[in-house]
């Protein structure tokens, strides 16, 4: 009851309509439908969407994302009232002051279009209510309650006695802060604060040689602890780590990026980093950054690409194209290349990405050019073998003779019988052999069936399902499996069928089954 109360009335609000006459009532109604709102979410964790779809200022959903300079995203008219009304966020400083803005027109806004179609999405397979946009009104009360939140804060956060240490600055306070080290280099937990605190004081120094003294200590602190890896996972710590990323001191930014591979490493972590805004950074990195620095971002991103449920939202926050182009590019480390090869595989086991990597031009080409490369080589199958899972990746990889390059692959010998690069050449050709009326005659042309059959004899164990792989895709090119019928019966899932059919009880039923399959096809 109160959840449809709560959405009909921000609707309302949104649209500028008053539900009530009286404008004070009405604004504190707003705020009472909020705080219910929220609550009714956190009470209820289906009705809360993703930290990524909602607005840093409103945390409602958000209708009009667009992007700032710094790279974070915001409701339109949340950003915009704060221009309005000089309200400089905390996330946005010291890279972006509002406040020093004089009309909101004068803000450079970028529409956020692939979150916004990520957010419709969401709302249309989880039932969550579409967002609407708020009205300017209604956006400049939300930041009013912004500002004087802040305000209430700072004022019980002064102290009612203040000595003479506590009235220094910062910087001055940091040096007088020392961390200890144990052997190694690693700072050490002491009784006159926590570690983290340490860090932190450290941190804000505004002189670079003290950030990255203390950043290379923190990056001492979470190369091989567990643990401490999980306690320095903070907001706080985050948030100065993603701030440091755009530092304009080179050796401050390759500390940072490296201190966050480490910190993402702990699987308990990689969630917490992404909710933190750290991808827009690490994607800036990506692009416009120093050999060393698309590295370290390559890292974290292919870390934080791990976690399922980080995968769409590093595809929305546009790290897919600079993760292909520092795939592809020759004169790149052979490491950055390969992390950056597999933080795209990782990505692509999204239907989404998948879709966005197959929409770049000539990114067929480019994988397969590849597969040629014995440093790369692995990824750039995995990558390919997931493209071809989609209609859009079979076609564009068979238009650029994909199916031959994988064969001559294994025929000449050049991916081992029984390998990783094996199993994802035969995966590939599976899925492209899937409802293709062309791979047939490109298959025979090639000499497959030869390779084929090789595979399905072979004694090597190797990796996965490769016989079974290398048994459908013949029956493809033999013609028993028309026009992908085979495949659509098993709803994808033909291999683990197959395997079932090899062992009683389940050998009968499956041949029956593709029986009937057949005269289903034959009668239409």
């Amino acid at each position: 009851m109160v959840l449809s109360f709560t959405t009909n009335y921000i609707e309302c609000a949104r649209n500028g309509h008053n539900p009530v006459r009286n404008p004070a009532i009405s604004i504190h109604l707003l705020k009472f439908v909020l705080f219910r709102h929220n609550q009714n979410q956190m009470e209820d964790p289906s009705l809360q969407p993703p930290r990524e779809f909602t607005c840093p200022l409103s945390s409602l959903l958000m209708a009009d994302p667009v992007i700032v300079s710094t790279g974070h995203t915001f409701e339109r008219a949340c950003i915009l009232a704060c221009v309005d009304l000089g309200f400089n966020p905390s996330l946005l400083s010291p890279y972006l002051d509002l406040s020093a803005i004089s009309k909101p027109s004068a803000l450079p806004l970028f529409p956020n279009i692939n979150l916004k179609s990520a957010i419709l999405n969401w709302c249309s397979e989880t039932g969550f209510p579409k967002p609407v946009p708020i009205t300017q009104e209604a956006a400049r009360e939300i930041v009013r309650g912004l500002i004087a939140r802040e305000k209430t804060a700072s004022v019980i956060s002064q102290p009612s006695s203040t000595s003479v240490q506590d009235n220094q600055p910062s910087s001055s306070l940091s040096k007088q802060t020392s961390l200890e080290v144990v052997p190694g280099g690693t700072p050490d937990v002491t009784q006159d604060g926590s570690l983290e605190d340490k860090f932190l004081v450290r941190l804000i120094d505004t002189e670079p040689c003290e950030q990255v003294a203390t950043l290379v200590s923190l990056r001492e602190a979470t190369r091989d602890d567990r643990e401490r890896r999980h306690s320095l996972c903070t907001s706080k710590m985050l948030g100065v780590l993603r701030r440091l990323l755009l530092s304009r001191s080179a050796g401050v930014q390759i500390n940072a990026a490296a201190a966050l591979v480490n910190l993402s490493l702990e699987p308990s972590n990689k969630i917490k980093l992404v909710r933190a805004e750290v991808v827009p950074p690490l994607v800036e990195l990506l692009t416009h950054g120093s050999s060393e620095l698309r590295d370290h971002a390559a890292g974290a991103i292919y870390s934080l690409a791990v976690e399922e449920k980080n995968r769409v939202a590093i595809g929305v926050l546009g790290a897919i194209l600079p993760l292909l182009k520092l795939f592809a590019t020759t004169s790149e480390g052979v490491r950055a290349r390969r992390d950056a090869g597999m933080g795209l595989y990782y990505l692509t086991l999204e239907e989404l990405n998948k879709s966005k990597l197959t929409r770049v031009p000539g990114v067929a080409r480019t994988l397969l050019e590849m597969v040629t490369e014995q440093e790369v080589r692995r990824p750039a199958l995995m990558v390919s073998a997931n493209l071809a899972e989609s209609q859009e990746g079979r076609e564009v990889l068979i238009d650029c003779s994909a199916v031959e390059v994988l064969v001559r692959l294994m025929r000449d010998g050049v991916v081992a019988p029984g390998s990783v690069e094996e199993e994802n050449c035969l995966r590939a050709l599976r899925w492209m052999s899937r409802a293709n009326m062309r791979f047939r005659s490109m298959a025979r042309a090639a000499g497959a069936e030869a390779v084929l059959r090789q595979v399905e004899e072979s004694t090597v164990d190797g990796h996965g399902p490769r016989k079974e792989y290398a048994a459908c895709t013949l029956r493809s090119i033999a013609g028993e499996e028309e026009d992908g019928s085979s495949s659509s019966m098993f709803d994808g899932s033909d291999v683990v069928m197959i395997s079932l059919s090899d062992t009683s009880p389940f050998r009968e039923l499956y041949n029956n089954y593709r029986k009937l399959a057949k005269l289903k096809s034959a009668q239409f």
